[in-house]
């Protein structure tokens, strides 16, 4: 029987609004209206549209050429090395537009390059909230997200970007890049890029442990990491914290021991091996309290974090432990 609207495929369903002739699927879709209320067909089809509807919904930013002009000329100043005027001009834009996404970009961007990261990431978040094609955002979040070791959300952050610009786009092109740079990065600790953003994370367990002297379960978490990932500097010189804070000597000076075997320059565990030395075997760490050394940042700019901590600290206090917050790199 052949469908009574179009005379070409076969009439398959009962409808309503044909005295119940049989029509076809592909009219029934698009003759569907008001009147089709309480077909077995109609409020399945109302249900598929609202979900396409959340799925391919589109991102609609408020467009001002005359901003995006005056963050251009902006940022243009801080490339060619005049921060101080660049961002005043975006600070005042963003006194007036707090919410553009562009202004956000920009002053996102100069956090970046200031190495204030946290900073950074809330600016461009947001603006990538706003506006998610920006793929330039998306790039300098993932930027700002290295700057922090936080692997898993610059990959994330790249990946938006490629997404955005494709493979080919200028934008698209950098961050695959960085992408590759970060998996040979991870291949010379001899681990896929995956495992490297997965240790990140049990790292950052074991160390919120560490903080809160749960050293156990700190010590737990770092082999953990170590067992992927044996030449982790960081997991063996912060487990001897660990290790110290429960009174065993001679584990803590093991892993301090290991550490500075695998970078001998690593001046925390040089440090903490040195507190560890005066204990007596089970004897706990003091409790004195831990400073907290981003010590990737004394490295990058090849200052002495022992040099620094002896001038501003007096003989007494450069007795504190210092685990060391972040990854090889």
């Amino acid at each position: 029987m052949k469908c009574v609207l179009c005379h070409e495929r076969k009439g398959k369903r009962n409808c309503k609004l044909t005295s119940a002739e049989f029509i076809c699927p592909p009219c029934c879709a698009s003759t569907r209206r008001d009147e089709c209320s309480g077909c077995a067909y109609y409020e399945p089809s109302l249900a598929y549209q609202r979900e396409k509807q959340i799925r391919n919904k589109a991102f609609i930013a408020e467009v001002r050429p005359d901003l995006d002009d005056r963050c251009d000329e902006a940022l243009t100043l801080v490339d060619e090395g005049d921060m101080g005027k660049g961002e005043s001009i975006l600070r005042d834009l963003q006194t007036r537009h707090p919410n553009y996404h562009s202004v956000l970009y920009g002053i996102g961007v100069c956090h970046c390059l200031k190495g204030e990261a946290d900073e950074a990431i809330r600016c461009l978040e947001r603006a990538v909230e706003i506006s998610p094609g920006l793929a330039h955002a998306h790039y300098n979040l993932a930027s700002a997200y290295c700057q922090k070791v936080d692997v898993g959300n610059a990959v994330k952050a790249l990946q938006a970007a490629i997404d955005v610009d494709g493979d080919d786009g200028p934008v698209g092109q950098r961050a695959r890049k960085r992408l590759d740079q970060l998996e040979a990065m991870a291949r010379r600790n001899g681990i896929n890029l995956q495992t490297y953003i997965n240790n990140n994370r049990v790292f950052d367990r074991a160390f919120a442990a560490l903080r809160e002297k749960r050293f156990q379960a700190a010590i737990d978490l770092f082999e953990q990491v170590l067992a992927t990932e044996k030449g982790h500097v960081q997991s063996y010189g912060n487990m001897g914290l660990a290790y110290a804070g429960l009174g065993n000597r001679q584990k803590a000076l093991d892993c301090l021991n290991k550490a500075i075997e695998l970078d001998p320059e690593y001046e925390p565990a040089i440090l903490n091996r040195l507190v560890a030395e005066k204990m007596k075997d089970g004897e706990a760490l003091p409790d004195i309290g831990m400073r907290e050394v981003d010590y990737s940042e004394f490295k990058a700019a090849g200052r002495s974090y022992i040099r620094e901590l002896t001038e501003r600290l007096d003989a007494a206090a450069t007795g504190l432990p210092s685990p060391s917050r972040t990854a090889n790199e």
